[in-house]
């Protein structure tokens, strides 16, 4: 029961904070950067996944809201690194962007395609995931060390969603290798809670530093 009530109210609040940064990023979309526009789109898009996921567990009685874990991981990756992108202006990326998230889109498809009708987390879907995620972090705080043209860091809406982002990253990161081993090893009900108390806390994070991003002006 505790358990249960904990979960709810963690999961409210993490999609009251990702829907304020879909409704602030929304509020002044024309005068925001193209990648800030991309990251409310991003904020746009968690917020339907988040009530997606509830929903068909609530209201449509399914037992597991896994099966969104693919459309998730496409959507956030494609949007982050379309944010990323601008935000980065290098012609590598641009180059080597359609290809990798091709190429990722259509592992997804195939792993999904694999283990359809089994309840799963898809953790080689969400490792790779979670890398590129890391590596578009990676290469904005190494652009942040070679360019040295940011005074005021706190103020750089992409440093914080960074920020967020590697915290996210390295925490799912964790969820994906262990999650099927608990699924196995644990039982079922045990291995949700604990895996939605860890998901819940590193999403309450990302989503806060999403909406930190897109409250605060850009520095010009």
């Amino acid at each position: 029961m505790l358990s249960a009530l904990y979960n709810d109210l963690s999961w409210w609040f993490t999609v009251t904070i990702i829907v304020l940064a879909s409704l602030r990023g929304f509020s002044r979309f024309r005068a925001l950067p193209l990648s800030l526009r991309y990251l409310t789109l991003f904020a746009t898009f968690e917020a339907f996944i988040e009530l997606l996921s509830k929903a068909v567990v609530r209201l449509l009685h399914l037992k597991s809201n896994l099966f969104l874990i693919p459309l998730d991981a496409i959507g956030m990756v494609g949007l982050l690194a379309l944010a990323y992108k601008q935000e980065l202006q290098s012609a590598a990326v641009n180059r080597a962007l359609p290809w990798v998230l091709g190429l990722f889109g259509s592992y997804v498809l195939f792993d999904t395609l694999a283990g359809f009708g089994t309840v799963r987390f898809a953790p080689s879907v969400q490792v790779i995931s979670n890398l590129l995620l890391l590596s578009l972090a990676g290469l904005y705080f190494q652009k942040l060390l070679n360019d040295l043209r940011v005074q005021h860091l706190r103020r750089e809406p992409f440093f914080w969603m960074s920020v967020g982002t590697v915290i996210y990253a390295l925490g799912a990161l964790q969820i994906a290798l262990f999650s099927n081993y608990l699924l196995h090893h644990s039982s079922l009900e045990f291995s949700f809670f604990i895996i939605d108390v860890v998901h819940l806390t590193l999403l309450l994070t990302f989503y806060g530093c999403c909406c930190l991003a897109l409250w605060m002006r850009p520095q010009r």
